[in-house]
Formats: C-alpha cells, structure tokens, sequence
C-alpha cells in the first residue's frame, strides 16, 4: 500500500483498474478453459455413443447389401425399398428398444422414403395420421444435415432444433459401389438444462467480452481526463506560483470543488498578504512620522532664524549694492525648505479631518477646474466617465481633493510630451471607486511595492511625500488606493471609499 502511494496518480488509477477488471477476466478465463471443455466432453461422449449406433447400422445395412442383387445403376425398385426396409428393421429395433431416448432414422434419398425408429420422448400412443405427421417434421428437422451428408458423402454431427427442444444428431451414409443409397442417423435429445447453460455461456462470454472492451474504454477515457484535468491543475499552481494573480480555469465535478478551494486559497493568501503589508506600511509610517515631526520641529526653528536675519539684512544693507540679489535667493530657499517642512508635518502628524456629506462627482469637478490648466499646458486631453447619482459619502474634502490632485499630478508627470487621462467614477455593492488611467510610460514592476513609500520618488525634484500622504488620507477614510494595473502603454490607478465609511482619527 505504501508502494502504491509513492506512485503517480496514473499508476494508481491504472492499479485500480486493472484489480476491477481482473474480475471479469478470471470469470471469461474460466468459461472459455473449464465451462467450454466441459460442455465439449459431454457433447463428445454423446458423439461416440450415437457414433456407434449409427455405424453398426450402416455395417449391418451395408452387409445385407452385399448379398442382395441390386442394380447401382438404375433406380431403385419397390423391391429393394422393401428389402433395405427390412434389414433397417430388424437392426435398428433392438438398438432404439435398448436405448430409450434414442431415434434411429432411414432416408433413402432416390425416393425420398423415411424410416424412423424410437422417439424423443413420448407421452402416449399415436394414430397412423399422427405418425405420418410426426414423419413429415422429422423429415423437415433433419433436412439440412441430410442434404449436407448428401452433398459431402462425409459423416456429419450437430445439434439441431430451437431453443428448449434440441437434440443431438449424428448423420452417416450408406455406400454401395460408391452411390449413395441412404442416409442413417441417431439423434438424441439434448436437455433443456444443458442447452440452455451453453446458451448463457455463450451469452456471458460476449458480454463479458463486451464488458471488458467498455470498461477498458471507459477507464481510459476517465483517466485521460483526469490525467488532463491534473496536469491543469499542476501547471495553474505553478503559473500561480510565478505570478500571483492567475488562478485556475473552472472545471466541473469534484475536481472543479478542488479547484475553486484552491483558488480561494490563493485568494485569501493574496488579501492575507496585502492585510499585512498595509499593517507593516502603516507601522513604518507611524514610526517615520515621530521620526519627521521631531525632525520638522527642529528643522523649522534655524529656518526662521535664517529668514528673521535676512530680512534685517535687507533693512540694514539696504544700499549695498547687489545684496538683495542674494538675500532673495536666500529667501527663496528658505521658503522652499518650509514647504518641505510643512508637507513632512502633514505626513507625520495628520490634522483633525473635518468630515462632511459630500458627492465625489461635484469634488472631482472641483478639482478638475484648478487642475485644467495644468492638462492644457500639457497637452493632455481629458475624459470623464463620471457615473450620475452617486451617493453621498462622509469625508474630508479637503483632504480628499489633496488626494485627487496628487494623483492627477502623478499622472501629469507620467506623460511628457502630451498624452490622455481618463476620470470614471463607479458605484459598487460597497464602495465607491474612482479611477485615474494615464497613457504614460508605466511603473517599472520592481517599483510597484515601493510606490507608497515615504521619499521614494523617480523625479530628480520630487519629495516623494505625494503617494504617502493620499495612502494616510484614504486609509483614514477606511477606503484602499492601489495600482490597478500599469503598463509601458499607461498606468490605471484606483481609490476605493466605502459607501458608509467611519473616520479614524
């Protein structure tokens, strides 16, 4: 048995089905080699002992022949009927007295005369008129082994009749000087149980025969589907293993309810994994925030120190001459540094959202009329897909436009040299999502876990806050915001805010 399991799933199926086939073969092995040969022994003890009835009447017939003065070369006269006849008599009488069961039969071919002693079976006496019939259908039973003797001059044994009233003939001819003279037989009745066990032999051997041909068929069309149905299942793991995305085709059966458990398996690892790197991203962001905030605070206080100087500079040098070329200079990244500053404060320590009842369609529209500019200069063409009647939903709006603006920011980057975005917005069972699909240049595939991050940028003046900040925002609504798909032809990403959503703070 533990042999058996180290084996593949065909070995095993071809195991099977052998030890269920075995069966059948052992009953038709044993038909064909017991219950044949012993059918054949019976059938062979009956030949002999009719065999010799028949030719001690033919040698007896033959003997008084012999000293008869028949003409071989003429027909056969009334005479010699009479004379043939009554050496018939008087050899097969004693025979069919001293085998009940037994018939002896005479026919003379020329003149087409039948004798017969004994019966089959007989239940009472019978007229003349009874007689002369029962001759009459001896006559037609017996016809086609008389014509076959007659034809081949050859002795002849077979069973004869219909189902249920057969019996066993052994036909002979009478030669005289190479004519044929007559034909002699004995028959036996075959009983009923007998002929009908080698009618169910026969029977049972075809279909065995054909038992074993369908079920030979049938496992092999069963394994070779499910042999296929396997090798599916194993290349859709391993294509499951190299990208975690596929799943298995539907397949009916059991093993379609095999293959729909693993594809929920391999759907709940995937939200499993994705549960966990949104738990492991927001320990770090809760980490990195501290660290930020602390940083900020202590950033911010030397920058307005910088700025409080220069701009005593400004008021005590003023007639130096090209000073304020550089005290503006100063300024400006002083005030580019407060910026940073500002963003990394809101990465770190998220304000209060205030939360109304808002619309999403007329928010995107908000945006869309501050953002426009930015497309047109672009030479980016806009669509919008906005599905009406959206329900409302709690949030901040003005948190959510800083999402919305980042994102059509991010795709405005993506696509140098002009380009289209789409904006749809669609209700689902749940939520309600909205989604961005630039025809920029795509997220390297490397890229993709990182896009989130905090300070993981590609552009050279980046901060790399963008993503971060709109991943805080939209997991504060309780929403998802993921790359729903990229390529080198564009990038679709999606936001994802439950219709009856509850802020966290």
């Amino acid at each position: 048995m533990l042999r058996l399991k180290n084996k593949s799933f065909a070995s095993q199926i071809m195991f099977t089905v052998s030890a269920i086939l075995l069966i059948p073969i052992l009953v038709m092995t044993y038909d064909i080699f017991f219950s044949g040969a012993k059918d054949e022994m019976l059938l062979k003890t009956k030949e002999e002992r009719l065999g010799t009835m028949v030719n001690a009447t033919v040698q007896s017939l033959t003997e008084v022949l012999d000293r008869s003065n028949l003409e071989y070369n003429s027909l056969l006269s009334k005479k010699d009927i009479n004379t043939i006849a009554n050496a018939f008599d008087i050899i097969a009488k004693p025979l069919s007295d001293g085998n009940p069961g037994v018939r002896l039969g005479l026919y003379i071919p020329e003149t087409n005369d039948l004798f017969v002693y004994g019966f089959l079976h007989q239940y009472r006496p019978q007229t003349p008129e009874e007689i002369k019939a029962r001759e009459y259908r001896i006559l037609d039973e017996a016809s086609s082994g008389l014509v076959a003797v007659n034809a081949t001059k050859e002795p002849l044994s077979r069973i004869a009749g219909s189902q249920g009233n057969q019996a066993f003939e052994y036909l002979m001819p009478v030669m005289q000087q190479g004519k044929l003279i007559a034909i002699a037989w004995a028959d036996e009745q075959v009983h009923p149980v007998f002929a009908q066990s080698r009618q169910f032999s026969l029977i049972t051997r075809y279909m065995t025969l054909l038992g074993l041909i369908f079920g030979l068929g049938t496992a092999l069309y069963v394994i070779h589907n499910l042999a296929a149905e396997v090798q599916v299942i194993k290349n859709g793991i391993l294509s499951m293993q190299e990208d975690s995305e596929k799943r298995l085709p539907a397949m009916p059966g059991e093993i379609g309810e095999v293959v729909q458990a693993i594809n929920n398996m391999a759907d709940n690892l995937k939200e499993k994994e994705r549960l966990e790197e949104e738990l492991r991203r927001s320990e770090r962001l809760v980490a990195l925030g501290r660290l930020v905030t602390g940083v900020a605070h202590e950033l911010r206080n030397p920058l307005a120190i910088v700025k409080a100087t220069v701009q005593v500079m400004e008021g005590e040098f003023k007639t130096q001459q090209g000073l304020r070329e550089y005290t503006k200079v100063i300024c400006d990244q002083v005030d580019r540094g407060n910026l940073v500053i500002k963003e990394l404060l809101d990465f770190g320590r998220p304000c209060k959202p205030i939360v109304s009842p808002t619309e999403l369609n007329h928010l995107l529209e908000s945006v869309l009329i501050f953002t426009f500019p930015m497309l047109r200069q672009n030479k980016i063409e806009l669509e919008k897909k906005f599905e009406p009647n959206l329900p409302l939903v709690n949030i901040d709006m003005d948190r959510m436009k800083q999402v919305f603006v980042n994102l059509i920011i991010n795709a405005i980057q993506a696509m140098e040299g002009g380009g289209k975005l789409i904006i749809e917005s669609i209700v689902k069972e749940e939520t309600i999502e909205v989604i961005f699909t630039d025809s920029g240049t795509g997220i390297e595939p490397n890229d993709l876990s990182r896009v989130f991050d905090p300070f993981y940028t590609t552009r050279d003046d980046g901060a790399g806050l963008g993503l971060s900040i709109s991943y805080q925002i939209i997991h504060m609504h309780m929403g998802r915001i993921w790359v729903l798909e990229t390529s080198a032809e564009g990038t679709t990403m999606a936001v994802s805010i439950p219709k009856s959503n509850l802020l966290t703070i």
